[in-house]
């Protein structure tokens, strides 16, 4: 009998099982370039390490590959200092705009306020 204990038998009438462990997978190969996204999950501290260190990791999902990347930080939007559009538009043309953005705005009835 395989797989099958046949010692003490501790009130059953019939032999216990025993957990055959000998199907379990092996690590992942972390030296391939492609991965599962279970795989990948798992060991997604490790994909980031190789990719900033300039390798290739894919991540197969079905028959689906994606990329996993390193993006460059991107730089920060310049605080314009105060007057820095004073001259861009006429008084004219701010009159104007300011007329129509108020035209455009909904207002609440005036019961309701």
């Amino acid at each position: 009998m395989t797989g099958v204990d046949a010692s003490p038998l501790m009130g059953y009438s019939q032999p216990v099982k025993v957990a055959n462990h000998s199907t379990r997978k092996g690590k992942v190969n972390l030296r391939s370039d492609s991965f599962s996204l279970s795989s990948a999950k798992t060991y997604l501290g490790r994909l980031v390490e190789k990719v900033s260190k300039g390798e290739t990791v894919c991540i197969v999902r079905g028959e689906r590959r994606f990329s996993l990347q390193e993006i460059p930080p991107i730089d920060p939007i310049p605080i314009r200092p105060a007057g820095y559009f004073a001259h861009c538009y006429s008084k004219e043309e701010i009159q104007e705009l300011n007329q129509l953005a108020k035209a455009s705005v909904i207002r609440a009835p005036a019961d309701l306020e």
